[in-house]
């Protein structure tokens, strides 16, 4: 059992549950402020099931695409406990650990947007955001499918982009008894 690897995976762990809170509350923020018009706290806050249905999907679907920035980030942090860096290379992974939850932040939500608008522009029969609003629960459930089914769609071009983040390491391999 190595000591410096425990640590490692313990600061791993802290950095993803830390990532997971702030991006879900941001993300839900971030859906509250382009819906401004709308009220979703209050219209949960009075059992809209529909509405509830709808941005947990929407929530859920961002989180499944934005899980991709805990990677890279891991990587570069368990490379700091391989080999002995400065303050000055500390705050560098540090700065890319924040580049790439912003870009893949961008992306996911983005993406989500787009397949939300583009969801209602193939549907224009379907007034969706009416019907939600109604609580119309099985309206809020098709949406929600959709939503994710796009979600693990673009799930793995995200996983492949933040692969292709990861900067090549200087230390050749790390051994682990």
């Amino acid at each position: 059992m190595d000591v410096a690897s425990i640590l490692a995976g313990l600061i791993a762990f802290a950095v993803s549950v830390f990532g997971a809170v702030l991006l879900v509350f941001v993300t839900y923020r971030l859906n509250t402020l382009v819906t401004r018009k709308l009220d979703e706290e209050q219209l949960l806050l009075s059992g809209n099931h529909s509405v509830a249905v709808a941005l947990g999907a929407i929530v859920l679907a961002q989180a499944l695409l934005l899980r991709h920035a805990v990677f890279p980030s891991m990587v570069l942090i368990r490379d700091l406990f391989v080999r002995p860096a400065g303050w000055a290379h500390v705050a560098l992974v540090l700065g890319q650990c924040l580049v790439f939850f912003l870009v893949l932040g961008i992306l996911a939500f983005g993406s989500v947007a787009i397949a939300t608008w583009l969801f209602s522009r193939m549907t224009r029969a379907i007034p969706e955001r009416e019907e939600i609003l109604k609580g119309n629960l099985a309206l809020a459930i098709f949406f929600a499918f959709v939503v994710l089914g796009v979600a693990l769609v673009i799930n793995e071009g995200i996983a492949d982009l933040a692969r292709s983040l990861i900067p090549e390491m200087r230390n050749g391999f790390l051994r682990i008894d």
